[in-house]
């Protein structure tokens, strides 16, 4: 049975020149002490965002076939 508490925080850790290391998420509910880590979001499911959608209007093809009697 899953739970809706969100006490835990996701964090991830970064090496010496900046890049994340792989497999370094962890769930916890303070930051470890050792280590550059930092926090990120958890639950993106249930974040709000903000969505721009643009629409371009559907372009249109006419054909037009002249008969010439012969």
């Amino acid at each position: 049975m899953a739970s809706n508490k969100r006490s835990l925080k996701a964090f991830v850790r970064y090496d010496g020149t900046g890049r994340l290391i792989a497999g370094s998420l962890i769930l916890q509910a303070k930051k470890p002490k050792v280590g550059n880590w930092q926090e990120i979001d958890a639950y993106e499911c249930c974040n709000p965002t903000t969505t721009t959608t643009t629409t371009a209007a559907p372009t249109t093809t006419t054909t037009t076939t002249t008969v010439v009697p012969g």
